[in-house]
């Protein structure tokens, strides 16, 4: 995924750092700005928090954690673009290249997802 976004609404995750109590450090949650969640704990450090909601994004489906303009890999082997995403039918309009015609498929037709094509260093076709 080019950047974390909120399974639920779409939004970016962000860090934000508090003081809960005076007399304790300064502690860091990642969580969405416009669902209002974040993540259990606070954190001393950033990236712990990113991690942990990583680790809570990563407990949704696949199909609501994939947006329009992520890449991923279909039956065939090639390469698509995400164009729209409908979560509740669990289906995407995707394509395969600029210029070429919009298709439908199902989230089942799907083989590696733009998270499992970063980590495995996929190319784009």
């Amino acid at each position: 995924m080019k950047k974390l976004q909120c399974p639920l609404c779409g939004g970016d995750i962000a860090i934000e750092k508090r003081v809960l109590y005076s007399d304790r450090p300064l502690l860091f949650h990642a969580g969405c700005e416009q669902c209002r969640w974040e993540t259990n704990r606070g954190y001393a450090a950033e990236k712990d928090a990113w991690k942990d909601a990583e680790k809570y994004i990563s407990l949704f489906p696949p199909i609501m954690r994939v947006w329009p303009g992520d890449k991923l890999q279909v039956e065939d082997g090639s390469i698509c673009e995400v164009i729209n995403v409908n979560k509740n039918l669990a289906m995407m309009d995707v394509r395969r290249g600029e210029g070429r015609p919009v298709f439908t498929i199902a989230d089942t037709h799907v083989i590696r997802w733009p998270w499992e094509l970063e980590q495995e260093g996929g190319t784009e076709q």
